[in-house]
C-alpha cells in the first residue's frame, strides 16, 4: 500500500494532516531545512507532534536537507541527539557526511530530493545509508520504473518516494543561486525569496549595440504546480510513498490536499477512481495554486507550456476571509458558537482552524440566534452553527469565498 506523506509547517498543520488520513508527516525545526522561512517546530513541538502521531499510529520524518558548512557540524550533532531522543522515524538528508553520522546514531535515513537521484547506480550507492530515496523531480515516470524494474531485478531492497502535488522550483532539484545572488538569502538553506516569482523582461542583444524586448512583464520563471491526481494508478506502481510539497503552506491547503488524494488512493482500490477524477480535480482549485501542470512525468510523451507566464501567484478562483472567532463549543451537541467579524448566511462553507483542533470545513446548514433559526448573521452577532467534528474556543473562522 502506498504511503501518503503530507507536509507540515507547524502543529495545526500536523493535526490537519493526520485527521485527514495521512500516513507521515514530514517537518522542520527551526534550522537545516529547506523551509526555513515556514513557522517549523520548536523542539518542545516536534516531542507534542511525535506523540500525536505515535498515538494514531503515523509517522514523523525530521528534514535536516540544507546544505551544511564546516561551522554546521557541532550543531548538527546535537540536532542528531535530538532526534533519537525524540523518536522521529526517519531524517530527510541531503549530505552525504551527515548520512554517515546520522547512520552511527541508528537513524533511518531518506535521501532527500536535494541529492538529486536520476538513476539506478546513484540509487544504490545511497542505499549505503538509506532505507528509501527521494527521486529528483526531473524524472519521467518512464525514467521511474526503469529504475524501479533494474533495483527490483537485482533484489535491492529501497523505497522510492515522489512529489504528486505541489510547487515546482525552475532549477534542478532545487538547486537554484538566483535568491543568493540577487539578495543574498540561500535557497540552499532553505531561505529562498523565489525571485523566480516575479516578472521578468527578456531582452536581446545584439553584437552592434542594439537590443529587441522580446518579451516584459511575464512571468517567464515561474513553473505551474504539480498535480498528479489523474494518474495515481500509474504512480502507484511505481512508487512507495506519495509526497505532497508546502510546508510553508497552511492547515486548508494541507486539509485539501491530503483529504483530496487520501480518497483518490482508496477510490483505486474500491474501483471508483475514475468516476471521481472530476471531483477531486474541483476540490483541487479550491486550494492556492498556480495552475497545475504534470510536472516533468510525461515531458518524454509531450511537450507541453507549463510556466505560468500570464498569472501572479493564486490561479484559484477561491479565497478565505476571516469572519470571526469560535467563543464556545457545545460538545454534547455539537454546536459552535461562533463571534461573527463580517455576515454569514447558511449555504455558506466555512473552515474552522485552530492548533488541537487542526482544520475543519464545513457547510452551513443551519443557524441559530438564542435558539432561534436565522438566514443569517450580522456582523457582531454571536451564532450557533452545527458541526460535525470538535471545534475549541479561541479557534479562527473563515468563510470559503468563490470569486466566480
Amino acid at each position: 500500500m502506498v504511503e501518503l506523506l503530507s507536509p507540515a509547517g507547524d502543529l495545526t498543520c500536523l493535526k490537519t494532516a493526520i485527521d485527514y488520513g495521512a500516513d507521515g508527516v514530514y517537518c522542520g525545526l527551526k534550522e537545516f531545512n529547506m523551509r526555513i522561512t515556514a513557522k517549523n517546530f520548536s523542539r518542545e513541538e516536534l516531542k507534542e507532534g511525535v506523540k500525536i502521531a505515535k498515538d494514531n499510529n503515523r509517522r514523523i520524518y525530521l528534514c535536516l536537507n540544507t546544505v551544511i558548512y564546516e561551522n554546521d557540524l557541532r550543531k548538527i550533532k546535537d540536532v542528531l541527539e535530538f532526534a533519537v531522543e525524540s523518536e522521529v522515524d526517519a531524517l530527510i538528508v541531503s549530505d552525504l557526511g551527515v548520512m554517515s553520522l546520522a547512520k552511527d546514531y541508528g537513524l533511518r535515513i531518506h535521501a532527500s530530493v536535494q541529492s538529486n537521484i536520476t538513476n539506478s547506480l546513484s540509487a544504490k550507492f545511497y542505499r549505503k545509508f538509506a532505507k528509501r530515496i527521494i527521486l529528483s523531480r526531473e524524472l519521467t515516470l518512464n525514467q521511474i520504473k526503469d529504475i524501479r524494474e533494474k533495483l527490483k531485478g537485482e533484489n535491492i531492497d529501497l523505497e522510492l518516494e515522489g512529489f504528486v502535488h505541489g510547487a515546482l522550483c525552475v532549477a534542478i532539484s532545487g538547486r537554484c543561486f538566483l535568491s543568493s545572488y540577487l539578495f543574498n538569502r540561500n535557497a540552499n538553506c532553505g531561505d529562498c525569496l523565489q525571485p523566480c516569482r516575479r516578472r521578468w523582461k527578456l531582452i536581446n542583444e545584439h553584437h552592434n549595440g542594439t537590443y529587441e524586448l522580446i518579451c516584459e512583464g511575464k512571468f517567464l520563471l515561474s513553473p505551474k504546480d504539480l498535480c498528479m491526481i489523474e494518474h495515481i494508478p500509474e504512480l502507484m506502481g511505481v512508487l512507495d510513498s506519495f509526497k505532497i510539497e508546502g510546508r510553508g503552506k497552511n492547515a486548508d491547503y494541507v486539509m485539501r490536499t491530503v483529504k483530496t488524494y487520501r480518497e483518490a488512493i482508496d477510490s483505486v482500490l474500491d474501483g471508483t477512481y475514475h468516476e471521481k477524477i472530476p471531483y477531486f480535480k474541483r476540490e483541487l482549485f479550491k486550494s492556492y495554486n498556480r495552475e497545475y501542470d504534470t510536472g516533468f512525468y510525461f515531458r518524454d510523451r509531450e511537450n507541453k507550456q507549463d510556466f505560468q507566464y500570464d498569472i501572479e501567484g493564486n490561479a484559484s478562483p477561491y479565497k478565505k476571509v476571516e469572519i470571526g472567532v469560535v467563543v464556545n463549543f457545545y460538545k454534547r451537541v455539537g454546536v459552535a458558537e461562533i463571534k461573527l467579524s463580517r455576515d454569514l448566511k447558511v449555504g455558506d462553507t466555512i473552515l474552522i482552524m485552530g492548533m488541537k483542533t487542526g482544520c475543519i470545513e464545513e457547510r452551513v446548514e443551519s443557524m441559530e440566534i438564542d435558539h432561534r433559526p436565522v438566514k443569517i448573521g450580522r456582523k457582531g452577532e454571536s451564532v450557533g452553527v452545527k458541526i460535525n467534528g470538535v471545534v475549541r474556543e479561541n479557534d479562527r473562522v473563515f468563510l470559503l469565498v468563490n470569486n466566480n
